[in-house]
């Protein structure tokens, strides 16, 4: 069909430009297969298969790796572009091995990486919870005389993070202010969620605050790992007000968002805060998952308002949510602390039905309310 139009290396060259430029990913497969064919006045170079490779990176990333396999058979050579779209191919099919792989194969064919290519590697540690490594990439890119930017720096804070490195994360947050690098909004998401894993909740609504002074407006992700920290901090008001402000904002919250607040309600034993949230769920159509279900069951069994914690239960039946050991435990405490213990073996008995788990901590529960219901002899 494109034969006729007796394209030239440039004309090729061009079209896929466009189709890079556009994710057209199925048109430049068909373009590449035209011009694999024999009699072609077209000849494949390292060029154009990396244009064709980051035409299919985001959207058929098997694809993309599919051509470096291509290349390699037929001889073609690859370059530092070639390897850093492969490697952000493996983190598309959630292969941060694979893409950590590439970058090794890369240093051992004597192609130099660049600044992209160590970014993409420390962003393959994070998803690999491996910060020894991401911090021996980064000292390797000071060796080289490479430029660490905004994307190496957020990329390593969050593969400290996730090893649960989290003063050297904090660390790393301080310094790119001694050394003049910009923060930006993925930067202060991953340093809030560091904040709030190693308990310092305060800090990380410090960070939030800190965001606005520097007119970098805060999204979704942000706020609810600002949410989450206050949940941490059984900071239930400032959570319900951090909410508010999502919404002037034109920010509409997720199920993320309710059951982070809804667990801060929880923790500040403010039952009825959650179950008004849970409704508020239901109004905005968003549709609440397990976890949010749990948090709230959890904050009517630590109100021993087992009647509560029972329909809610009941709910998640009715709505074909699934129930797992974390919210029929909760609802099991309810009942016990509202001294229903009669309900409270029952749930038992039904975890055992719907084949729920029944954990050590259920199983002491259970021997617990046995004993209590028992009459004194």
């Amino acid at each position: 069909m494109l034969a006729p139009y007796n394209l030239v290396q440039n004309n090729f060259t061009t079209l896929l430009h466009t189709f890079k430029k556009r994710q057209k990913w199925r048109v430049a497969s068909l373009l590449a297969d035209w011009a694999e064919t024999p009699g072609c006045s077209v000849r494949l170079t390292a060029t154009h298969y990396n244009l064709l490779m980051a035409a299919c990176v985001k959207r058929a990333p098997k694809r993309a790796l599919q051509m470096l396999a291509r290349m390699r058979v037929l001889g073609i050579s690859t370059n530092v572009v070639t390897h850093n779209t492969a490697m952000s191919a493996a983190l598309a099919l959630d292969d941060p091995r694979g893409a950590l792989k590439m970058f090794e194969e890369m240093r051992s064919l004597g192609i130099a990486p660049t600044t992209i290519s160590y970014n993409t590697a420390i962003s393959a540690c994070a998803r690999c919870v491996d910060g020894e490594l991401a911090l021996s990439l980064f000292r390797d890119m000071e060796a080289s005389g490479l430029e660490r930017n905004t994307v190496t720096y957020t990329g390593l804070i969050h593969a400290c993070a996730e090893s649960m490195q989290l003063d050297k994360a904090m660390a790393l947050f301080t310094y790119m202010d001694v050394v003049g690098i910009e923060r930006n909004l993925v930067t202060y998401s991953v340093a809030i969620n560091a904040c709030t894993r190693n308990g310092q909740w305060e800090l990380g609504l410090q960070l939030l605050h800190e965001m606005a002074r520097k007119g970098i407006q805060p999204d979704t992700v942000v706020f609810n790992a600002a949410i989450t920290a206050c949940e941490k901090g059984h900071a239930w008001d400032t959570a319900l007000r951090l909410m508010a402000q999502m919404r002037q904002m034109g920010l509409k919250p997720t199920a993320v968002t309710y059951g982070a607040a809804i667990s801060a309600c929880q923790k500040g034993k403010q039952w009825q805060k959650a179950l008004a949230l849970l409704a508020q769920m239901s109004e905005e159509k968003v549709k609440p998952n397990t976890i949010v279900y749990s948090a709230a069951i959890s904050a009517c069994g630590a109100a021993g308002e087992w009647e509560a914690a029972l329909g809610l239960l009941q709910q998640m039946d009715t709505l074909r949510i699934p129930r797992n050991t974390i919210c029929y435990n909760a609802a099991i405490q309810a009942c016990a602390n509202g001294l229903a213990w009669q309900h409270a073996l029952s749930l038992f008995d039904s975890m055992k039905a719907e084949g729920v788990e029944r954990d050590r901590l259920g199983l002491k529960r259970f021997a617990l309310i046995d004993d209590l219901r028992q009459p004194p002899t």
